[in-house]
Order: C-alpha cells, then sequence, then structure tokens
C-alpha cells in the first residue's frame, strides 16, 4: 500500500459487497472483509481525515454505498459508539456513494477523545459490489486532480 499500514481501516483485499461489508471490531485485520479497527488513542483538537478510495464505476446508479466513521471506547465497538461523519461525493443523498460516482475519493474530517476508529460500510444488495474500496486515516489529506 502506498500508505501508512498501521492507519489503514479497510485494505482492499476483499471486494467490498453485501456478503462481506461487515464493520470491524478487532484491530487486527478481517481476512473475510479487510477491515480493521484502529486504536488512536485520540485525535487531539486537529483531528484526522478518513479516506475512502473507491477504484471504479460500477451499475449506474442501482449499486449503493453508506459508508460512515464510528469512534468507540470499546474495541468491540459495543453500546458506547459515536458516528463521526458519512462519506458521500455528490451529496445527491447525504452518506451515500451511488455506483456512478466512482471512481472517486470521499473525505470525512474528525475529532474525538474516543480511542477507537472504524469504517461502518453498507454495500446495497446483491450483486453490488464496489471492488477493492480502500479507507485509511491521514492526518494531512488531499484530493487529487
Amino acid at each position: 500500500m502506498a500508505f501508512d499500514d498501521s492507519l489503514v481501516l479497510l485494505d482492499g483485499s476483499v471486494d467490498y459487497n453485501a456478503a462481506n461489508d461487515g464493520a470491524a471490531t478487532s484491530v487486527d485485520i478481517d481476512a473475510a472483509t479487510g477491515a480493521k479497527v484502529i486504536d488512536i488513542g485520540e485525535t487531539g483538537a486537529a483531528g484526522l481525515t478518513a479516506v475512502l478510495l473507491v477504484p471504479d464505476d460500477h451499475n449506474g446508479d442501482t449499486d449503493t454505498l453508506t459508508a460512515f466513521i464510528e469512534a468507540s471506547s470499546v474495541v468491540g465497538f459495543g453500546s458506547d459508539v459515536s458516528e463521526m461523519g458519512k462519506f458521500d461525493v455528490l451529496a445527491t443523498a447525504k452518506g451515500i456513494i451511488v455506483g456512478s460516482e466512482g471512481p472517486c475519493e470521499a473525505f470525512v474530517h474528525f475529532a474525538t477523545d474516543k480511542r477507537y476508529i472504524r469504517l461502518n460500510g453498507t454495500v446495497g444488495t446483491y450483486p453490488d459490489d464496489f471492488g477493492a474500496v480502500k479507507c485509511y486515516l491521514t492526518p494531512h489529506a488531499y484530493k487529487s486532480l
């Protein structure tokens, strides 16, 4: 990967589709989903940016991906979960990326005093498939032109 592996929330090793879009509950990468929880301690006042990379376009507006960043004080994300922000591209529908918007980059900037961060995404029903989607955290994110 071209970015720091310790800041990867979703590694793109598994096609992101309805069968394997489960949210991570461990700091180890789940082989079935390619997702993990990151222990950041806290972000500090400046915060972090989560970057979602969708590799290519899909079945027009019929494929949907709802994705957001969550924070928790507990690695298993039980009852202490806060939503930090939703990813979207054209803001046609808040927090929903449709297939025709890919390939794309989406950003969520957030600050939290909670220790654990994860991506929680839901891909629409079969045959929706967004391919090798990646998500990572960075203190400085810049859109590519």
